[in-house]
């Protein structure tokens, strides 16, 4: 009996023998690679005085030294002198710090001293009600240029991060109203800058952004009022109701934590079946029957509070826009002698519930909507919107109701 070797056998075989005649790969050479053509830049780089320059390079050299790779000492030196520099003392003594450990020379120990001997530790902190001048100002200004330099750093960190933590040169200081003095070779701990008297904190909106919301809608038109009714009016609708879509687009601003405003303009259209006195008006074999349309333009103002995921808003509302209709109601229907109905043709009752009408409409009233927030989306949050209104053209009422989603800007306690 011969043997055979199964096929997934010989192909593991074959796989093995590839693997173990392939060359060896080195973890760390692509980031030994790198540290040789940044450390050879940053050289270049010192030798032209690019200090800004040459602390980006350092800032590469310091993320591929978390991946093992180690800084030589030169390459700690040029990360001192760009630290020096650029006015950047809180980075230049922890770097000179690095080196006394690998090297304790009396330069770069009397360096360490030197830094010790004029400059301080300290953390500026900044309470949020505090809303006057941030500025960390000497109260004697430093002679040294490299002094002069820490503050103005000290002072683009509290723009940019609100809050500073590094050193100051030794010296008394002033934020606004506030004073602290900063001791050499000590650290003086946290200063908390907060409103003092006769300090007010900035206006500052508690959210701010677009808004938008888009759903589904049901309107109603409902029955004539007197005034609708009146001869005056002219030749009217019947009621008619439909479904659509309902969008807007605005701005939300939050005037404090809960309170807020907003103004939005969007599109409301409806679409539905004919009906006249309640009943479906069917097609005949000399009318054929049209659904019922409408498309509206609208403006909300509102005024809106919010409690966490809560967020309700209420306010006058404008609409105007147009549409179509079929059926009639009103004065004129069986009065077409009257001069208000000249436009009715001679509108008998039998022909009313067939009668396509299209006008004009501007209608005013008020709206309110209640959304719960569900996710956030970056600066915004979605929620789920419930909205409703009502509004009229003073011959009948439009009441409105929409399930939709609002995207809107986050605020602080959402």
């Amino acid at each position: 009996m011969s043997r055979h070797t199964s096929p997934v056998l010989l192909f593991l075989l074959v796989a093995l023998g590839a693997a173990a005649l392939a060359p060896p790969a080195y973890a760390g050479d692509v980031e030994r690679a790198e540290h040789t053509r940044v450390s050879e830049e940053m050289r270049k780089l010192a030798q032209r005085n690019a200090w800004g320059a040459v602390e980006a390079q350092f800032q590469k050299l310091v993320v591929l030294q978390a991946s093992g790779e180690v800084l030589t000492m030169q390459e700690l030196q040029l990360g001192i002198q760009a630290a020096q520099n650029l006015g950047d003392i809180t980075s230049a003594r922890s770097r000179l710090s690095q080196v006394v450990k690998i090297d304790a020379t009396p330069e770069f120990v009397q360096a360490l001293s030197d830094i010790d001997a004029n400059y301080g530790h300290v953390k500026v902190a900044y309470d949020a009600r505090y809303g006057a001048d941030r500025t960390i100002a000497a109260v004697v200004p430093p002679f040294a240029p490299d002094q002069r330099a820490a503050i103005a750093i000290a002072n683009n960190i509290v723009l940019a991060e609100r809050d500073f933590d590094g050193l100051l040169p030794a010296g008394d200081y002033t934020v606004g109203t506030h004073t602290f003095t900063v001791a050499a070779g000590k650290d003086t701990g946290s200063v908390t800058v907060s409103p003092g008297s006769g300090e007010k904190k900035a206006f500052e909106f508690a959210w701010v952004g677009p808004r938008a919301t888009a759903g589904v809608a049901l309107l109603s038109a409902g029955s004539l009022n007197d005034a609708g009714s009146a001869s005056d009016a002219g030749l009217q609708a019947t009621k008619f109701g439909g479904v659509g879509a309902r969008v807007g687009v605005g701005v939300d601003m939050g005037l404090s934590d809960h309170v807020g405003v907003l103004a939005e303009v969007g599109y409301h259209d409806l679409f539905g079946a004919a009906h006249y006195n309640g009943e479906v008006t069917e097609s005949t074999d000399d009318v054929a029957v049209k659904g019922n349309q409408l498309h509206m333009g609208y403006g909300w103002l509102a005024a809106s509070l919010r409690f966490g995921k809560i967020w309700i808003a209420a306010g006058p509302i404008w609409g105007i826009g147009g549409g179509s209709v079929t059926g009639a109601d009103g004065y004129c229907v069986g009065n077409s002698t009257d001069a208000g109905c000249a436009d009715s043709s001679g509108l008998a009752e039998e022909n009313a519930p067939y009668q396509r009408l299209s006008g004009r409409i501007m209608a005013g009233g008020g709206a309110a909507s209640a959304s719960y927030a569900l996710f956030d989306a970056g600066p915004f949050a979605g929620g789920l919107t419930l909205e409703g209104g009502a509004q009229t053209d003073s011959y009948r009422l439009y009441p409105w109701g929409q399930v939709g989603l609002t995207l809107a800007p986050a605020g602080k306690s959402d």
